[in-house]
């Protein structure tokens, strides 16, 4: 069982503008003002203070759909295959500080929220399975199944891949990972 986060009182300023736009989009999202900037804080310190230097861009989702139609799966799978495990251990050690499986899982999760990508994780004794649903297409599951797949070679994790024009699902045998749960 997992104990209670540690929580600190803090005051802060706001632009009054700032402050009246916060409240308005956490009474829409059916949470109190003090959660949303939690939330807020915690994705800054999670992911967008490092990201950019990591190697992230964000780009029109639009555009590289289209983008990813132009190119032939076979050269899809043999650039990122080219590139993944060195791009995958720069990005865990400068956003994570570290290179295994729970901080890749860490950057996957962060990064299908940051993208809008729907994420459902499913567990057992023996697996962890994530489904990914991003809607960009078929070339951009095999981008990331291949991505995906060399990443957790790498990292010693036994992986069973399957996907669909608009969804990824990646299954993790546990038996071969560390995990911290």
């Amino acid at each position: 069982m997992e104990g209670k986060k540690q929580t600190e009182s803090v005051s802060l300023r706001l632009d009054s503008n700032t402050w009246n736009k916060i409240k308005v989009f956490a009474k829409k999202q059916k949470l109190s003002p003090n959660a949303l900037v939690s939330q807020i804080l915690d994705s800054h310190v999670e992911w967008e203070i490092n990201a950019v230097a990591a190697g992230w861009a964000v780009m029109p989702k639009p555009f590289l759909i289209e983008l990813f139609k132009l190119v032939e799966k076979d050269k899809v799978q043999k650039t990122i295959a080219n590139l993944s495990v060195r791009m995958a251990k720069d990005m865990n050690l400068y956003m994570r500080g570290r290179h295994d499986v729970d901080a890749w899982l860490s950057i996957l999760k962060a990064r299908a929220q940051r993208s809008g990508f729907n994420l459902t994780e499913y567990e057992d004794d023996r697996t962890h399975e994530i489904v990914m649903q991003h809607d960009m297409g078929e070339n951009w599951s095999l981008y990331f199944k291949t991505f995906y797949e060399n990443v957790f070679h790498d990292l010693g994790a036994k992986t069973e891949f399957d996907y669909t024009d608009n969804t990824l699902v990646i299954k993790i045998d546990k038996s071969t990972a560390s995990w911290r749960k």
